[in-house]
Formats: structure tokens, sequence, C-alpha cells
């Protein structure tokens, strides 16, 4: 009775003291940390005479060792942020717009294969140029944008990178039209009184491990084209291809509504400016990683606990000490099997954003719909998922924003981060994912004639070169 009791205490005290159960009902964790600190901070002083003079003579005292530290730590994070948006703002970007035919006879293999193009690390080369020069690898953006029901496709790149994209592309899908357009992320205004938005980003996730941004996440990838089976290039009539349900819904909204989505990625490589520990980079990280993940997962196969065991024997009247080998179940084998093709792939460092604009009220299912609007390529039982994060989805208790002033601020900052496709360097370095050129080309390639979305505008002829043999 004494231990049925203490249990039900103790589960109360942990969730009252824990820190992510405060964060559902609003409560930062600045502000849960604040308090306690404060309340510390007031018991300690009645049982010391005269603390916050013994506190600033403490810190007087110990300036010596750590304000140097300190001026030489933030020093360094001050001349790389400088240099690094020194050299960024130097890069003239340019927006290419996609223009899709009304036959794409090719699978998103074709994307995938094109996608390799992109996997730069020129730039970063010497300690030189990255900590005296200030050069980042390059970046790019891949881009989904409905105006008011119009769907169109993107790529946003440096200048410089024209030319790639634009072989990358036509190598694969000779049957496009690549185009420079004006950058409609730049262009917009946004207007607190005229318009409305919803900012959401979607990193990954799973039901295992809701809410943890642990580096283990990467060793699963979401249920790509080869899990469709779209690899087979199936007849038109037979494709099932998740895209799909992703750019009907864009198609459907109203003609004052905007849905902006893009995928910002570039190589995955370095990890640090300095590395004189010559711990591994990104990608090598990303390897150890999935190599551990089929190990443990092996690991677990080959072995069967005492007590389901002793039940299995016991149900079929078997003795205890009969041998048994055991095997991977399907979706151990799924699970091995998916993070060991996406090892033969190259890896991305990746970061999902989108925005819902409106001149008007936001729409429920508008907003929650664009919020959930991965979900096709999601595996979350035993996978993982793009799942919505940040931005406006942390506001759910009125007092979380008094006048909508934080939600306006938000807003500001979302659409700055969104123009700038900023997810890797200052202004803007936000958690990042590590996705394969299979995934991404799942996630965005020119949809086939078996995707019938209205919104599509897609070329009424297909271009083509003249014959060489023409007389001149």
């Amino acid at each position: 009775m004494a231990h049925g009791g203490h249990g039900p205490f103790r589960h109360f005290l942990g969730g009252l003291f824990d820190i992510e159960y405060w964060g559902e009902w609003g409560i930062s964790r600045a502000l849960f940390l604040g308090i306690i600190f404060a309340g510390l901070y007031f018991i300690l002083g009645n049982f010391i005479p005269n603390l916050p003079l013994f506190t600033f003579n403490w810190l007087v005292a110990t300036a010596p060792i750590w304000v140097p530290i300190g001026l030489v730590i933030g020093a360094w994070k001050a001349w790389v942020t400088y240099i690094q948006s020194l050299y960024i703002s130097g890069r003239q970007p340019v927006l290419l717009e996609m223009k899709i035919p009304r036959e794409v006879a090719r699978s998103p293999r074709a994307m995938e294969l094109a996608l390799t193009s992109l996997n730069l690390s020129s730039g970063e080369t010497t300690f030189l140029h990255r900590a005296w020069r200030g050069q980042v690898r390059p970046f790019f953006s891949l881009e989904i944008v409905s105006f008011g029901g119009d769907v169109h496709f993107y790529i946003w790149c440096w200048k410089p990178y024209k030319d790639i994209m634009e072989i990358m592309m036509y190598s694969q899908y000779p049957e496009i039209e690549i185009v420079e357009v004006e950058d409609y992320a730049t262009k917009f205004q946004y207007d607190p009184e005229k318009h409305k938005a919803w900012g959401v980003e979607w990193p990954l996730m799973t039901y295992m491990d809701i809410g943890q941004m642990d580096f283990r996440i990467n060793a699963y990838q979401p249920r790509t084209y080869i899990d469709f089976e779209l690899d087979k290039d199936p007849k038109e009539e037979f494709k099932i291809d998740p895209l799909s349900n992703i750019l009907e819904f864009m198609s459907s909204i109203k003609p004052n509504e905007q849905l902006w989505i893009q995928i910002v990625l570039r190589k995955s490589g370095k990890r640090f400016i300095l590395n004189p520990l010559g711990l591994p980079d990104e990608d090598g990280l990303w390897k150890n990683m999935v190599e551990n993940e089929v190990n443990k997962l092996r690991a677990e196969a080959a072995i069967i606990p005492a007590d389901t065991l002793k039940e299995v024997l016991a149900e079929h009247g078997e003795e205890e000490d009969k041998h048994v080998s055991p095997r991977p179940s399907w979706k151990q084998q799924e699970m091995m099997k998916s993070m060991e093709r996406h090892l033969g792939k190259y890896p991305f460092q990746v970061g999902m954003r989108g925005i819902y604009w409106t001149e008007g009220e936001l729409r429920g299912p508008i907003y929650t719909g664009f919020r959930w609007i991965w979900r096709p390529f999601g595996n979350p039982q035993y996978g993982t998922h793009l799942r919505p994060k940040k931005w406006h989805c942390d506001f759910d208790y009125p007092w979380q924003d008094v006048h909508d002033l934080r939600w306006i601020n938000q807003t500001y900052r979302v659409h700055d981060a969104y123009r700038r496709r900023s997810f890797f360097n200052s202004p803007w370095i936000l958690p990042t994912n590590v996705l394969t050129n299979e995934t991404i080309a799942s996630l965005w390639h020119p949809p086939s004639r078996a995707t019938a979305t209205p919104g599509i505008q897609r070329m009424a002829a297909t271009k083509a070169e003249p014959p060489a043999n023409l007389p001149k």
C-alpha cells in the first residue's frame, strides 16, 4: 500500500517540476527557470546577510577569469557573424520558375539524380576561406507557392549557380522550361493592418521521442517515392504520388490567400569553422548514427526478453531450456532496409518552412491543414514524420500574447527568414535535419499527368531544338 501511494505522489511531483509539462500550459522555459532562480535566491537571502552585496563582490573578484573568456567568445562570434554576412550580401540571388509541361514521363528518381549536382561544398576549402573571408557552402531553396490557388514551382540560388540549376533540370526533364522571375517573397510587403499570417517549420520528429530534437532522428527518413513504388514507373492511372495531396490542398485556397513552402538545403559537411579536435563532419556523423541505429535493431532482433520467451514457450507447451532463434520482425526489417538504402544516397542539411498569408481572417481548416501538409510522407509510429513547430505554432493560450504583439513580431521574423532563405547562417541559424536526395526528390519534383490538380498551369506545348541536320 505504501508503494502504491508513493508512486502517484512521485508522478505528480515529477510533472509539477517538468519543464515540458509547463510548456503545455503556455509558460516558457525561461520564465519557469527564472521564477525558480528568483525564489531560491530570495530564500538564500534569508540565510546570508547582504546577499546582493556579496554576489556583486564575488562577481568583481572573479572578473579577471570570466571577463576575458566572455570577451574572446563574444568577439569571435561577432566576427564570424559579420564576415559571413558580408560574404552572403555580396552574392546575387536569382529566382527561377519551373514551367510544368502537360506530360512528365519520368518518376521522382530523375529528380533524385538531378539533386546530386547540388552536393557542393565549394567555398569552405581551408580555414582562411571560412574564418577570414567568411565563405560558406552554397545553399539552395526548392519552393512550392500558391497564389490564390495558382500553384508555382520555384528554385532559388545564387546567380553563379544558375547555369548549374538549368543543366541539372534539363538533363533529367528536357520537356520543362526554366525562366528567371521576380522574387515574390522580397516583393511582398507585410502590413499588420491588412494581412494575417501563420508561419511554421517542419522538423523531423517521431511519436516515440516527441519534442526531442535529438540528432538520432536523422537516422530515420520519411517515406519516399520508393515506398510508394513510383520508382517502377507504372502507368499513369496506377501512380500514387503523395505530392498530389499537397498540390491539391494548395490549389484549393481562396483568391485572397497565399501559401508559401520552401525547402532550404545545402551539402551536409563541415560542422565547425575551427576543428582542432578533429571531430567528424556532419556527413560522417550522420553515417555513424545510421549504422549505430541499424546495429541496435539487429541486436534487438537477436534477443527475446526472458519474460516474453517464457510466455511463448508456455503457450506451446515447450520447455524453458528449448533453443529459440529469433528473427527480425517485419517492422525491424523495413526500418533497417530503409536506413541502409539511404546510406547509399547523398545527405543534405535541410530546413523546411512555410507561411500562410491572407487578406482577412485566418481560416482554421487551411492553417490546420497547412501545419500537417506533409502527413502523406509520414511514418510516425516507428519511423519519422515532418511535424509542425516554431513561429505561430507556439501560441495556444491567450496569456501568451497580449494584443497580438508577439504574433505580429513573429510574422515579421518568419517573413524575413523566408525571404533570406536563411537556416544555416546569421541572422537566422535554426535547427535543421539531414535528408537524402531521395527524400528531397519525393517532396519536390515535377508532377506527372496523374496529378490532375487544376491549380498547376501546364505548358500547352513542349519546346524542342530544331534538327541538327538543317541547312545553314
